[in-house]
């Protein structure tokens, strides 16, 4: 990763393409660590050494959140996870340079941004550090 002037930074991608990314600002670090499940994801993605598919990342949320009842069954459960990462969560890590999502090889792994999070993570359950 290259850090320019203008405050973005410089990373390749999956399919080794040039990837822009801009310094992160306090809302958007809010923003991203207001919602359980992508905390949970930059949680998993910091632990993994290596990428990650989005079935492993959808069973493991699943399985965290467990809110199976006599009415939603576990699969019903991994569906909406899985929409809910492909849909909103994964493109919005995405997009501010936190993760690198793979569509076609549903593949999800630490982009340049994430080491940010890692502190943050830690006091999350403290009162909104951001």
């Amino acid at each position: 990763m290259t850090i320019h002037p203008d405050r973005t930074a410089v990373s390749e991608g999956f399919s080794g393409e040039t990837v822009r990314l801009r310094a992160i600002s306090r809302g958007e670090f809010g923003r991203v660590l207001a919602n359980d499940r992508r905390r949970e994801v930059l949680r998993y993605l910091l632990a993994s050494d290596e990428p990650i598919t989005v079935q492993r990342l959808v069973g493991w949320l699943a399985d965290t959140e467990d809110e199976t009842t006599a009415l939603t069954t576990i699969h019903e459960l991994r569906q909406r996870v899985h929409v809910a990462l492909c849909r909103t969560h994964l493109p919005l890590l995405e997009r501010y340079g936190i993760v690198e999502y793979d569509r076609e090889r549903g593949l999800v792994s630490p982009a340049a941004n994430l080491s940010e999070f890692e502190s943050l993570l830690e006091d999350v359950d403290l009162e909104r550090p951001w």
